[in-house]
């Protein structure tokens, strides 16, 4: 009687690993290339299970090799999946992002399924984000301040860059849309939230600016 408990716990164990292996067995591979067809490098890509926003789970990622291309390398359970991708150092960050949504882009969509248990995919890169740099400084010195800047849309979306301790920054700004900027100086000799005299920005696909702002003192 001890030795049937062993069996049925020994088959049950390898019937529940087979159906395991069997609802893992999803495999997504494929390529990231920009707009023209040319491949990414270092890019991330993200497989997200349909159904599910992006904001509810962390999903797998892969970055791409030296071709563009990429392999989770299986472990993907028989559903529906979202693909897209980002690499920030080259400006292609996320587009469904509110702040950098892109209202073209669409995420390709795998199925997999026990007769179709792998895909291939192709997924391009979005529109490429503006680039602004440049330094915070004393309107009335010319003294570079340690600041932390706020750029924000007409619908209230943004983000936060802080400038370094030399008061240099670097931001990420969508394209085609009027950004606005606050700035909150956090150096010692000039606190306080001030709100630079400028004009909208507004920065096309892909272009860089380079950009001082004077910050006067409360």
């Amino acid at each position: 009687m001890k030795h049937l408990a062993i069996l049925i716990v020994v088959v049950a164990s390898l019937f529940a690993y087979s159906q395991t292996k069997v609802h893992l067995a999803g495999e997504i591979k494929g390529s990231v290339t920009d707009q023209d067809g040319n491949p990414i490098t270092g890019a991330t890509v993200y497989a997200v299970p349909q159904g599910l926003t992006l904001n509810d789970i962390t999903p797998r990622s892969v970055k791409t090799d030296m071709n563009g291309e990429f392999d989770f390398r299986g472990g993907f359970e028989l559903e529906a999946y979202k693909l897209y991708s980002r690499k920030d150092e080259d400006a292609y960050l996320d587009p469904f992002d509110d702040f950098y949504a892109d209202s073209k882009a669409e995420a390709p969509a795998v199925d997999l399924t026990q007769d179709h248990p792998s895909a291939t995919v192709t997924v391009k890169m979005g529109e490429k984000a503006g680039v602004v740099v440049g330094r915070v400084i004393d309107a009335d010195t010319g003294a570079v301040l340690k600041a932390r800047l706020y750029f924000y849309d007409g619908q209230g979306h943004g983000h936060r860059f802080d400038s370094a301790v030399d008061g240099k920054y670097r931001a990420l700004l969508p394209s085609g849309k009027d950004i606005s900027l606050m700035v909150t100086v956090l150096s010692a000799s000039s606190a306080g939230t001030q709100i630079p005299v400028a004009p909208l920005l507004r920065l096309e696909q892909g272009q860089f600016i380079y950009m001082d702002i004077p910050v006067s003192k409360q």
